[in-house]
């Protein structure tokens, strides 16, 4: 009698490839799906016409940069300032600078009242960003001084962005987060032609920046000028 089981050991073989197949299939399927599902997965990003998450977070850092640099600018204008007081901003970094009438006397280091509302705006905004770093510097015209207070312009420069740094210390703002610089004449923004010009140059510069890197990047720069 002839023995016909040998097809049953070739379905069995076909079988378990078929079995070894879905296994294969599903372990990959299910990989697909779990990167799919993951929230910080750049493929699922791109597919959603996304950035990666720290993509997202540069750009939000940008639009907050951008929103509170208005809205230092909308206090100036609310303040009735824009012809004294100036501000521009950068990716790292928002300049505020006041003549140097707004903020002082001629001659002098002493604060005037009338500063003072941009001065705590400023304070405010660094008080609520730990991160922050804040840039002060004082700029003189070429006309010499030489009083017993001040015996050049580098001791006068320096005086006013001191003063303008202990107001901010006064309103909360940890010194640590501070850099000071007197420039005296040496950093004009025109040439010292007149006195309209005088007048341009004789400044001070808050400087608010948004990081470390920020900061290191000024003092270098500082530096090389």
């Amino acid at each position: 009698m002839t023995d016909d089981s040998g097809w049953l050991i070739t379905l069995s073989d076909l079988t378990l490839l078929l079995l070894c197949f879905l296994a294969v299939w599903y372990v990959k399927n299910q990989s697909q799906m779990a990167q799919t599902r993951s929230p910080d997965s750049p493929a699922q990003l791109a597919h959603a016409g996304g950035a990666p998450r720290n993509q997202l977070v540069a750009k939000t850092d940008d639009a907050d940069w951008t929103a509170l640099s208005n809205e230092i600018g909308n206090f100036i204008a609310s303040a009735g300032m824009t012809r004294d007081v100036s501000i521009a901003a950068a990716p790292n970094e928002i300049l505020i600078s006041f003549k140097d009438t707004v903020p002082f006397a001629s001659g002098k280091a002493d604060l005037r009242p009338k500063a003072l509302p941009v001065l705590e705006k400023v304070a405010a905004v660094a008080v609520s960003r730990p991160a922050m770093h804040v840039g002060i510097s004082g700029h003189t015209d070429d006309q010499p001084i030489s009083t017993a207070e001040f015996p050049s312009n580098w001791e006068l420069s320096s005086a006013r962005a001191s003063r303008v740094a202990r107001y901010l210390i006064e309103k909360g703002v940890h010194p640590a987060r501070m850099a000071v610089h007197g420039f005296a004449y040496h950093r004009p923004r025109v040439p010292n032609e007149d006195r309209v010009s005088r007048g341009t140059n004789r400044r001070v510069e808050i400087r608010l920046m948004r990081s470390d890197e920020a900061v290191t990047a000024e003092n270098s720069g500082a530096r090389s000028r």
